[in-house]
Order: C-alpha cells, then sequence, then structure tokens
C-alpha cells in the first residue's frame, strides 16, 4: 500500500506539529480512519527523492505538481468543458490581462475574469482599475477566461467522485457574507442534468467538483469545475475528502485506487 505524505508546520502555542492548514487536517483524518500510513514532512524537498508513484502527497497545489511533475504528469481539466457549455448561462471567451488592463472598455465592463494557469490569481469581477491589483503584471500577461457577470444569490460546491454526486455543499456566504444562501435553493432536475452531461464527458476525471450557482433571475447554472488534487473540503466529511483525493491522484498517476471502497 502506498503512504500518504503530510505537510505539516511546529505549532509554539501546544509546542508540536500539526497539518499546515484544515484542509490537510481533514484530509488526514479520513485517511487515519481508512488505515493509511501517514508520515509528517515539513517542506516538499524533504521527500521529494522519497515520494513514489503509489503514495498521495497532501500539500499546496505548487507543491503537488512538483510531484506529479517528477512522474511526468500534468494535471488538467477545463474550468467549462464543452458539452457543459449548455448550462453555463452566460459568453465565455479567452483574453489576456495586459490586453484587460490596456483597454478601459474592458476594466469597466464588470467581466469576471480568472486565470487559465491554476491559481495565478483568484478569478474576481474587474470593474475597475483597482480591481486589476493582484492579477499580475505587465512581466506576466496571463491568458485568462473572461465571462460575462452573473447576480448571483447562492453557490454550492457539488463533490464528484466516480460518476457520483456525493455531496453539495453551500459556500457563496463564506465568498460574500451579504448573501442571505440559506433562503435559496438550485433546480435538483437541472443538477441530474448536469451530471449526466458530466458522464458523457469523455475525458473526464475521477474525482472534482462541480460548482454551481443560483441566480437572482430564477437560473441553477455551472460556475466552474475544479481539480480534486487542489480543492477545499467546505465541510465534506473527512473519510470523503480522502477518498476524492485518492481518486484522483491514482488516475493521474495511473493506478489502482488503494480506497476505492
Amino acid at each position: 500500500m502506498g503512504r500518504v505524505w503530510l505537510k505539516t508546520k511546529y505549532d509554539n502555542g501546544m509546542q508540536m506539529d500539526i497539518p499546515h492548514s484544515h484542509n490537510m487536517a481533514n484530509a488526514m483524518y479520513g485517511f487515519l480512519e481508512m488505515g493509511a500510513e501517514i508520515i509528517p514532512y515539513h517542506t516538499i524537498d524533504d521527500i521529494y527523492d522519497r515520494v513514489e508513484r503509489e503514495d498521495i502527497v497532501l500539500d499546496y497545489i505548487d507543491q503537488c505538481n512538483e510531484i506529479f511533475a517528477k512522474f511526468d504528469v500534468k494535471p488538467h481539466i477545463p474550468d467549462y468543458p464543452d458539452n457543459m457549455r449548455e448550462f453555463l448561462g452566460r459568453k465565455v471567451w479567452k483574453d489576456t490581462i495586459n490586453s484587460i488592463s490596456c483597454d478601459e472598455s474592458k476594466w469597466t465592463a464588470g467581466y469576471f475574469v480568472k486565470p487559465i494557469r491554476d491559481k495565478a490569481f483568484t478569478g474576481k469581477i474587474i470593474s475597475s482599475i483597482a480591481d486589476l491589483v493582484g492579477c499580475g503584471n505587465h512581466f506576466e500577461n496571463y491568458e485568462v477566461l473572461v465571462s460575462e457577470p452573473l447576480d448571483i444569490l447562492a453557490e454550492w460546491r457539488g463533490f464528484i467522485r466516480y460518476d457520483k454526486l456525493i455531496d453539495l455543499r453551500p459556500y457563496g456566504m463564506l465568498l460574500d457574507k451579504t448573501r442571505q444562501s440559506y433562503i435559496y435553493h438550485y433546480d435538483s432536475e437541472i443538477v441530474q442534468r448536469m451530471l449526466k452531461a458530466f458522464v458523457e464527458w469523455e475525458d473526464r476525471p475521477a474525482a472534482c467538483s462541480m460548482d454551481i450557482c443560483y441566480t437572482r433571475d430564477g437560473r441553477t447554472l455551472l460556475v466552474e469545475f475544479n481539480d480534486a488534487y487542489a480543492l477545499g473540503h467546505y465541510g465534506l466529511p473527512s473519510i470523503q475528502y480522502a477518498k476524492l483525493i485518492s481518486a484522483r491522484w491514482a488516475q493521474l498517476l495511473e493506478r489502482e485506487d488503494e480506497f476505492d471502497f
């Protein structure tokens, strides 16, 4: 059985090593309950040469990508798969951040902008020059996806593992504390149609998130997809969260998923 490597940090108050983030802690508890061998470490350099293809590494995105690159793997799933575009409810197109920052008609339009490169910056609505702060600089001309903005009242993160939607967790109020997201609910029939379309996606990931929203005009829409190795748990039970991570690592490294039970 492969090992699970856990990034930790020293906590001065408790005078002991603890998981480096609450997401890593949640995953750790799940893997512990399933009998995994968990090995703590501080930096990816400490374990890089020791990690084997059968292992799982609980770390941040860039560090996980270092491990994937070691095995000539480059994870990628599209934010908006072609066969899912009917559920977007808005136009989406490609641009560059420099093109937007140099054109007032673009940076005042209120478009939602997110980088194509994973987590280069946090996607957000650009409606003034101030909103461009933190979106790179002239020498980092990121390719971006641009979309018409949505008036979102509630959002949910849908966790998919082996073609099954295992949970839908609300998260909109974490992004905007003025929202009263608990008042609204998604259309379950549309969610079922989304899942059916997902299963027909030929190159679909074994595990990922399918984020959805409810808009002011009463529509249930697809927000985006995210890769399971780079997801927060948003309250997902620890065993389910660990299994989600395991499924994607197994698919990416082309090996058996030891926690598929």
